[in-house]
């Protein structure tokens, strides 16, 4: 009787060992597979068809040239310029970009600025812009780390460059010139809205 308990035990106990073990691959198989699936995704989403109609829709700028599309787009911007920066500093190459704004407001542009609030450089960059009748709005409670450029209905540009001589001409960066209207259409929004909000 005891022989049979004790094999009885030991089989209970042999399946359940068995259960463990392809409970412990189907799960490892599963991870793999869930791995593969965000692996495939991922490629799919970032690989983006870049013309439309035979007109480029993404221009990638890394680096410096960044600095000179910026520089071109803003002296040819006609309407609007809207701006939302994490940082701006004042020196040698971003004063170029700086005197491009100015100018644009002087040729008639309307130019909006959104600057984050918490770095001192952006107060002192607030200062001289006001001084030349360019609205700009400081965030107090919330932090930005935007670097977003909208010119006219031609451009949004988005990416990692602030508006300093470090991250345009020393830092590695990217960034990126999208002229599909659905997407300026949406970043427009996204800038009017926030805009809004900041007092």
């Amino acid at each position: 009787m005891d022989y049979i308990l004790l094999l009885l035990i030991t089989l209970v106990l042999f399946i359940l060992a068995f259960i463990s073990v392809v409970l412990f691959y189907t799960i490892n198989i599963f991870k793999k597979v869930n791995y593969l699936i965000r692996q495939i995704n991922r490629l799919t989403t970032t690989t983006i068809t870049t013309r439309n109609n035979g007109n480029e829709v993404i221009e990638v700028l890394n680096d410096e040239k960044y600095y000179y599309f910026i520089l071109n787009q803003i002296s040819n911007a006609e309407k609007e310029l809207n701006i939302i920066m994490f940082s701006i500093y004042q020196c040698k190459k971003t004063q170029d970009i700086i005197n491009e704004v100015i100018n644009a407001r002087k040729r008639g542009v309307m130019v909006r600025i959104i600057l984050d609030g918490e770095i001192e450089s952006n107060k002192i960059v607030n200062n001289l812009f006001s001084s030349e009748r360019i609205p700009v709005k400081l965030t107090n409670i919330q932090r930005i780390h935007n670097k977003l450029i909208i010119v006219d209905d031609k451009s949004a540009i988005i990416g990692s460059h602030n508006w300093t001589d470090k991250a345009l001409f020393e830092n590695r960066e990217s960034s990126v010139a999208i002229t599909d209207k659905n997407i300026i259409n949406d970043e427009k929004e996204y800038f009017e809205s926030l805009w809004s909000s900041i007092q």
